[in-house]
């Protein structure tokens, strides 16, 4: 009798695990299906409004150090993995004007959060504008995406808990809170921060509680990693940058900036910041001469729909995560 017993209770482990393997199955595979569907939305909403899509190179000539870069060894010198397009962004929108690029990026930071991968994919958007425009462009492309998604990607929304309401719902223009107000509201709620410090993800997430729809924070002080951010011309000690995060505790999705295009701003800059002007050469190269007014932003592909999922962690959004401390299989 207990044998009886025994075998009845491992052959409903065997198919409770059975399902758990299919529910797990049926999970990736819609993962997969809404990322395809972003990708082909956000493709499209660019190609029909006048943007060229480019592709910069992976590795790229270094000179000194560039924070959170891979080194690499490129046959006898020294090159870094790129961090998104830039500063071949420069050429291509002194070229085509308005251009994008999709592509993987790589970032040397030894962390394991739910939010970082090594290993990430970017939308990134470049253009002759200046700063109040992109942000625009922003609300646009996000907006497209949701509503599209909310269309064509429903039977794979619900698997997450997401009704077409909850995207139908995304509208410009979007909530826009400044730097100076976040810490403000961040101190308020018992946050230690000053002015000038970073938002790590835990400011993020208690700002981005309190609101239903994606929303900005502008105008961050300038600072070691925003330096080639035009500044502010009310308050010269901001730059023209927003970091567009999502709602309901998931933080930061994108981020935009105003590029500085004179040299000769560039090197007081760097002056300013104790910045060795031979640790840009790869960067300044490709500032000849001045250019006009450019701006762009790029959207974490993998963070987008970890919010759009409702992600735990990010590692699930991309088919073959790569973590500081594993990158197998």
């Amino acid at each position: 009798m207990n044998l009886i017993n025994t075998s009845k209770l491992d052959l409903v482990c065997e198919l409770d695990m059975v399902d758990s393997g299919k529910a797990h199955e049926e999970r990736r595979r819609a993962i997969l299906k809404i990322r395809s569907k972003l990708l082909h939305a956000a493709r499209c909403w660019l190609n029909q409004n006048g943007y060229v899509e480019v592709h910069g190179p992976t590795i790229i000539p270094a000179v000194g150090d560039w924070l959170g870069s891979f080194e690499v060894k490129y046959f006898d010198k020294k090159a870094y993995l790129a961090q998104g397009l830039q500063p071949y962004a420069n050429a291509f929108v002194a070229s085509l004007g308005k251009v994008y690029s999709i592509a993987p990026a790589f970032r040397a930071e030894k962390v394991r959060t739910r939010r970082h991968l090594t290993e990430y994919w970017r939308i990134e958007v470049a253009q002759q504008c200046e700063f109040d425009t992109i942000i625009g462009v922003q609300e646009e492309i996000i907006a497209h995406i949701c509503n599209d998604l909310s269309a064509e990607a429903v039977d794979s929304l619900r698997r997450f808990n997401r009704s077409v309401k909850n995207f139908e719902n995304i509208k410009k223009p979007f909530p826009m809170i400044t730097y100076d107000e976040a810490v403000d509201v961040l101190q308020r709620d018992g946050f230690k921060i000053w002015w000038g410090q970073k938002l790590d993800w835990e400011m993020e997430k208690q700002l981005s509680l309190k609101f239903n729809q994606p929303f900005f924070i502008t105008k961050f002080p300038i600072s070691v990693e925003t330096f080639f951010h035009e500044s502010d011309p009310e308050k010269p000690e901001l730059t023209l940058s927003a970091d567009l995060l999502a709602p309901e505790g998931y933080g930061e999705i994108s981020s935009g900036l105003q590029m500085i295009t004179e040299k000769g701003v560039i090197s007081k800059k760097m002056t300013e910041e104790n910045i060795d002007p031979a640790d840009q050469l790869w960067y300044t190269s490709f500032m000849q001469r001045d250019s006009v007014p450019h701006s762009g932003f790029a959207i974490g592909l993998e963070r987008l729909i970890q919010w759009i999922c409702k992600l735990t962690r990010i590692k699930e959004a991309i088919a073959f995560p790569r973590l500081y401390d594993s990158y197998f299989p």
